[in-house]
């Protein structure tokens, strides 16, 4: 059964050079870009706060994938930017670039509700729009160019007409609704959930006494002493996510029948990723599963609220069995479902995962920023290589499509999708957006046809970092 929907005129709201949609991350980052390049940029989020996963859905963990294998930092812009802001005001360690583990994705553990207004800072400071509580609800479209999005919030519908439009919504919503080309990949997503009034170094010296229980070789963890070192000397508690799939308290438990790890659609709920801050007496605790086979929202939101309920069977199993949580309690669950994959689009380029892994650098003509290669821990005992991959520029440009970028880590091309979806990378992505969306705003072509070159030199401007100075030179950029 369908219904038709009247014929209707729809106020614009504004006309603008960049409209964002979607202020996670990446979001954030592309609108700051934009904006620092000089065009009129204004950014659509539907929640109210920005961050997205970071905030919303209270991913407080920032992953260590700054550096290279020697301690050399590689993502440099905007990415490094924030995290800076972030120590300079005690919501990270400071010592959160530290070349003693540069392997590990334990970087940068943060205090999620200052990361709010840290992006709420720089979305000021360039001068961008923001608006909140607002969905991108639909590209508006002239065949196959996009002329901006119509947007829905408490005034009902509107438009704003944008000269290039960003897809940074996660799940590629813009894209999606155009003639681009679109993947899909299966993926999961977990619903975190925040605890309260925990003693952290009671659990460190639970682990400090019996180090044979905590879990090594597990979300890049490799021994209790990288643990130890986090906590001691960074005032950052990292347990790996997954390690309580291999933790005995938890495995004892679930073979007793006092724990389970699966209920209903959810399950892993024994996984537990735990991050902290030593100078706060909360952890989030990372857990509670749901595959992810459809966006529909019937299934979305069966699962998002199943899962708030097992938060607190989860919370309830830490404060009788983990030691350091027996006064805790929850004190806020996530409004967001961290989604990993879903859709993507199917870009100009692909990268793929031997693309960053490869045993020697990897080199795009139209390079937008780099990232440390990784080895797998099996092979090599190392997480990371001394040496990066280049993340190419046309994996953000979708086919058949005029005037869209989509600047997500989780739905730009890769194969597999996801493999660069972590927040350093996703602000790299972000940053490129922006200054492409900006620069073809400007030249009034769409971002398809933008001369790299040009591209690359105001990244470069913006402190974005394309590798060595032979290789700037390489792409005539010095």
């Amino acid at each position: 059964m369908i219904v038709r929907e009247p014929e209707r005129e729809i106020e614009v709201l504004d006309e603008v050079d960049v409209l964002v949609a979607g202020a996670g991350v990446s979001g954030c980052a592309t609108a700051v870009a934009a904006a620092r390049a000089g065009v009129r940029t204004i950014l659509v989020e539907r929640n109210g706060v920005l961050g997205g996963v970071a905030t919303a859905g209270l991913m407080s963990n920032i992953g260590n994938q700054y550096l290279d294998l020697k301690g050399k930092m590689v993502i440099r812009g905007i990415s490094k930017e924030v995290v800076d802001r972030m120590a300079a005001r005690g919501a990270t360690s400071k010592k959160w670039a530290n070349p003693k583990i540069p392997r590990t994705h334990t970087g940068s553990v943060i205090d999620s509700e200052q990361l709010k207004i840290v992006l709420i800072e720089m979305q000021q400071e360039a001068g961008v729009k923001v608006l909140t509580h607002t969905l991108a609800a639909h590209p508006i479209m002239d065949e196959d160019t996009v002329k901006g999005v119509f947007i829905e919030n408490k005034m009902g519908r509107q438009a704003i007409i944008a000269k290039v439009v960003v897809d940074t919504t996660g799940e590629a919503d813009m894209a999606n609704q155009t003639s681009c080309p679109m993947r899909w990949e299966n993926g999961e997503a977990s619903l975190e959930f925040k605890m309260g009034r925990v003693n952290l170094d009671a659990l460190y010296q639970h682990f400090k006494q019996n180090p044979e229980t905590f879990p090594v070789g597990v979300d890049a963890t490799k021994e209790f002493s990288q643990f130890e070192y986090n906590w001691v000397e960074r005032g950052i508690f990292f347990f790996p996510h997954g390690g309580g799939a291999k933790w005995d308290i938890f495995q004892k438990a679930i073979k007793k029948g006092e724990f389970q790890s699966k209920r209903g659609i959810l399950w892993s709920l024994d996984f537990s990723g735990l991050y902290g801050l030593r100078h706060l007496d909360t952890v989030v605790v990372n857990s509670n599963f749901w595959c992810v086979d459809t966006l529909r929202t019937s299934d979305v939101s069966l699962a998002e609220l199943e899962a708030q309920k097992v938060c607190f069977y989860v919370a309830d199993f830490f404060r009788t069995h983990v030691p350091g949580f027996e006064k805790a309690y929850v004190v806020q669950m996530a409004t967001d479902l961290g989604i990993r994959t879903s859709r993507s689009i199917e870009g100009e380029a692909t990268l793929t995962f031997k693309d960053t892994s490869s045993d020697k650098p990897v080199y795009f003509d139209d390079a937008i920023g780099c990232a440390p290669a990784h080895a797998s821990f099996e092979e090599t005992d190392e997480f990371w290589y001394p040496h990066t991959y280049d993340i190419p520029y046309r994996i953000m440009v979708p086919k058949k499509v005029e005037n869209l970028l989509v600047g997500s880590g989780k739905s730009v091309s890769c194969q597999p999708q996801g493999v660069i979806r972590s927040m350093p990378i996703c602000m790299v992505l972000g940053q490129a957006a922006g200054v492409a969306s900006a620069l073809a705003a400007k030249q009034g072509i769409s971002p398809r046809d933008l001369d790299t070159r040009t591209l690359q030199r105001t990244l470069l401007e913006q402190g974005v970092n394309l590798g060595s100075e032979e290789r700037t030179k390489i792409l005539g950029l010095k």
